[in-house]
């Protein structure tokens, strides 16, 4: 289990842990099998559980949903993590980090709950807010610390980290993802690595940066 995914029981004390972590999966698995139709009492059956205890951790499905879906993203960490870990070079990184976010966000399991959380939006507006609030965006900071390390270093020059992380994973995800979530046709393995080496190769051409032959033409 993931140290983000360990930190949301602390939000709720007194709670058993146990009890929102097998609701959560249980949810995650029977809205990918069957979609927002399945019923509140279905998804606490089969965590073993009741209604009311369904109700104690979460107020509406939507919410569930949410908590389905970003319990998923802590798949994203491990790949980031082991960047850090070996120590490679920025652009060594980039090519990591965007395989791992293609690998996640083009999973059907991914895509399927995207897919309902955004028709749950639409349906239940009101919840909006709060999904926002809890949105985490862990590949986008773990880039942007990177990417501060290397401008402190001086090896890249770029002005705000932050904006330059964000825009280096929306073209890794590439323009076809909207398509992808409407029922386009999944982008295969070797289009997916060739966009992401494009990508870093052009941004690491824009940050002016020196590149290995990990993104070498």
């Amino acid at each position: 289990m993931s140290r983000v995914y360990q930190k949301k029981f602390h939000k709720h004390p007194g709670r058993p842990m146990h009890a929102r972590a097998e609701l959560v999966a249980c949810a995650r698995e029977l809205f990918i099998e069957q979609g927002l139709d399945i019923s509140l009492d279905t998804i606490a059956s089969k965590a073993g559980t009741t209604r009311q205890t369904l109700y104690n951790h979460f107020t509406s499905k939507t919410l569930l949903l949410a908590e389905a879906f970003e319990s998923i993203q802590g798949d994203l960490e491990a790949p980031f993590i082991n960047a850090y870990k070996h120590h490679l070079a920025l652009d060594q990184r980039l090519l990591e980090m965007g395989r791992a976010i293609q690998l996640h966000f083009y999973d059907p399991r991914v895509i399927q709950l995207q897919r309902l959380l955004i028709l749950a939006l639409v349906q239940m507006p009101e919840v909006l807010p709060d999904w926002q609030q809890r949105r985490t965006g862990h590949a986008s900071a773990m880039l942007t610390s990177a990417l501060a390390q290397e401008q402190a270093r001086g090896t890249i020059h770029i002005e705000q980290p932050e904006h330059a992380a964000n825009a280096f994973l929306g073209a890794v995800m590439g323009p076809m993802y909207p398509g992808v979530l409407l029922g386009d046709k999944v982008p295969s393995a070797p289009e997916l690595e060739r966009l992401n080496q494009e990508v870093c190769r052009t941004f690491m051409r824009a940050w002016s940066a020196q590149t290995s032959t990990a993104c070498a033409v």
